[in-house]
C-alpha cells in the first residue's frame, strides 16, 4: 500500500508591516487558491509561532521578513526549525546583513528573497517550497511504513527463531537475541531441540549481512533444519557432522543464485546422561564450556556454509560436568565497533571468567560487553545461548 499522508496546505506570511502583507495576499490569493492552498498572515514573528501552536501540522510553508521588531526573521526561523522541522521557509527582506542571513542560513531556510520581490519569481519560490515539503512528508510516510512492516516483521522474526523446547531435565537453557538497532530483523539464526530423554540439540549460525536479506536466510534455514533433517533423524544418532555437511550442501541448492552470501553454523549435542558435548562448527565463532570460572574454547572448526560443495567436517566430543555452562554467541557479542577509534576488541575470556552464572546472566554478559565496546549499541546483531548443565 503506498502511504497517503495527510499534508499541510496553509502558508504563513509573516511581515510587521500592513502594507507588505496585503500585498503579499493580494499577489498571491489566486494562486494559492487555483492549487486548494491558504494563505495566513502574522504581524509578527511571536504572533507566528502563536499560530504554529494554534494550527499544528497545518503550516507548510512560512514565509518570513528579516527586520522585525521584538523578534528578528532569523531568530523566528531558528525557532521554527527547532520546533517544526518539517516546515519549509523562505526569507523575504529589503535588507542584506550578512551575520543575520547566515543566521537564516543556518535556520535551514530553502530560499532568500530581496524586497522588492518579482511576482513571479516569488510565486516560482514558493511553489517550490512547497513541492520540498510534500516530497518530505511522502518520504516520511513511506520512512514510517517501512518502520512499521520491518517491527511486524522483528516480531515474526523473533517467534519462529523461539526455541519450543517440551522438557528439559538435567540442563537449564536460555536465549537471547538483539537485532541490530533500527532494522528489528537480523541475519542470526538459533534453536535448540530435544532429540531424546536427556540429549538437546543446540545450534546456533550467522548470515553475513543485516535487516531484511539477512533475515530471509534465516526463515530458509528453520524451514528446512528440522522437517528435512532432524525429524527425520527420529532416535538414531544425531552426528553435528554429518549434519552440517548435508546443511551446507542444501544451502548451496538454496542458494546457488545468491552472490557473495556467506553463513557460519555450529552444531552440538548435549547428553547429560553421558555427560558429554558433541560438536561440530562451520566457521562460527568458537564457543565456550565454562567449567567454574576457566573458559574451555571448542576451537575446532571448518569451512563457512556455501563455499564448497561435498564438504566433510570434523565432530569432537567433550565432556561435561553438573555446574558446567555451554555459551553459544554470533560476533555481534565481541566485534569491534566500527563507530569506535580506535576500534575495541571484546575480551570474552575474561568477561565469561569475571561474571558468575546466576540471574539475569544474559544482560550481565551483554552490558559489560557493550560497555567494553565503549559503544551505545552493538553494532552488529547478537545472539546468545546458554546451557548449564544441572
Amino acid at each position: 500500500m503506498t502511504p497517503n499522508p495527510t499534508k499541510a496546505d496553509t502558508f504563513l506570511l509573516v511581515d510587521d508591516e500592513a502594507g507588505i502583507l496585503n500585498a503579499l495576499k493580494r499577489e498571491l490569493h489566486g494562486w494559492a487558491s487555483d492549487r486548494f492552498l491558504k494563505i495566513v498572515t502574522a504581524s509578527s514573528a511571536r504572533e507566528g509561532l502563536k499560530i504554529l501552536k494554534e494550527r499544528p501540522g497545518e503550516i507548510a510553508v512560512i514565509c518570513s521578513d528579516l527586520k522585525m521588531p521584538e523578534m528578528l526573521g532569523s531568530d523566528f526561523l531558528l525557532q521554527v526549525r527547532e520546533t517544526n522541522p518539517e516546515i519549509v521557509t523562505i526569507l523575504l527582506t529589503g535588507f542584506s546583513e550578512a551575520a543575520e542571513v547566515m543566521k537564516a542560513v543556518r535556520a535551514g531556510i530553502f530560499s532568500y528573497i530581496l524586497k522588492p520581490w518579482d511576482s513571479e519569481y516569488l510565486q516560482s519560490e514558493l511553489a517550490k517550497a512547497y513541492e520540498v515539503y510534500c516530497v518530505q512528508a511522502q518520504n516520511k510516510a513511506y520512512a514510517k511504513a517501512v518502520e512499521e512492516e520491518l517491527r511486524w516483521a522483528g516480531e515474526m522474526q523473533k517467534a519462529l527463531l523461539k526455541p519450543t523446547l517440551g522438557s528439559s531435565e538435567g540442563v537449564e537453557f536460555r536465549t537471547s537475541y538483539r537485532p541490530l538497532p533500527g532494522l528489528f530483523v537480523g541475519g542470526d539464526y538459533y534453536d535448540v531441540l530435544n532429540l531424546s530423554p536427556g540429549r538437546y540439540l543446540m545450534l546456533i549460525g550467522d548470515v553475513a549481512g543485516h535487516g531484511v536479506r539477512a533475515a530471509f536466510i534465516t526463515g530458509i534455514l528453520k524451514a528446512v533444519i528440522f522437517p528435512e533433517y532432524v525429524r527425520l533423524m527420529g532416535t538414531k544418532r544425531f552426528s553435528p557432522a554429518a549434519f552440517l555437511s548435508w546443511l551446507n550442501d542444501r544451502m548451496n541448492f538454496e542458494l546457488r543464485r545468491a552472490a557473495n552470501l556467506m553463513i557460519s553454523f555450529f552444531a552440538g549435542v548435549l547428553d547429560t546422561n553421558e555427560g558429554s558435548f558433541t560438536y561440530a562448527n562451520a566457521g562460527h565463532c568458537h564457543p565456550y564450556i565454562m567449567q567454574g570460572k576457566n573458559p574451555m574454547a571448542l576451537t575446532v572448526s571448518g569451512p563457512g556454509l556455501g563455499y564448497a560443495s561435498a564438504v566433510i567436517y570434523k565432530e569432537i566430543t567433550e565432556a561435561v560436568s553438573p555446574g558446567d555452562v555451554i555459551v553459544l554467541y554470533t560476533d555481534g557479542l565481541v566485534e569491534p565497533s566500527p563507530r569506535t577509534e580506535p576500534a575495541q576488541v571484546v575480551d570474552l575470556v575474561y568477561i565469561l571468567g569475571e561474571i558468575e552464572y546466576g540471574a539475569e546472566y544474559h544482560r550481565r554478559i551483554l552490558e559489560t560487553s557493550l560497555a567494553a565496546s565503549l559503544n551505545p549499541e552493538f553494532g552488529d546483531d547478537v545472539t546468545l545461548v546458554t546451557a548449564r548443565i544441572l
